[in-house]
């Protein structure tokens, strides 16, 4: 004696059920796929931004480091010419000895203030560069403890 079951019927009703089932499946795969790709989108715009202002902060104090060089090059040239027309136009040569050392100590504490200088705009550069990033960070992980 064999049991078979019965297959069930397939009625219009049924069919419509499950199409009605399938298409709703894909329509919200389908809009959980462009909610997706519009968060991943606006992460990689966000990105582009940041990199372009990150970029601009960095040019602009890389330009004033360079304008702030080119205005010590200049202040150490005129500062050694100045000290050549003095040299010449020594005439003892105990003189020349103290004129030297004194350029010399003037030269050296100059070079002193111009390092230090250099050295903050190096530092605002770093900070300003790092900044965008900062913020982004910052806003990263207020939003992912707002989900949390």
């Amino acid at each position: 004696m064999s049991t078979k079951k019965a297959k069930p019927e397939m009625t219009n009703e049924t069919v419509t059920k499950a199409t009605e089932q399938v298409a709703s499946f894909a329509q919200n795969t389908l809009d959980q796929a462009r909610g997706a790709f519009e968060k991943v989108s606006e992460v990689a715009h966000g990105n582009v931004q940041l990199m372009d202002a990150a970029a601009n902060a960095y040019k602009n104090r890389v330009t004033d480091i360079q304008l702030k060089s080119m205005e010590f090059v200049q202040l150490n040239i005129n500062s050694g010419f100045a000290f050549a027309r003095k040299f010449f136009a020594v005439r003892d040569p105990s003189e020349v000895m103290n004129l030297q050392q004194s350029f010399l100590k003037e030269q050296a504490e100059t070079l002193q203030r111009q390092a230090a200088e250099l050295s903050e705009l190096s530092v605002a550069l770093a900070k300003e560069s790092m900044k965008p990033v900062q913020e982004q960070m910052t806003k990263s992980f207020a939003n992912l403890s707002k989900v949390a």
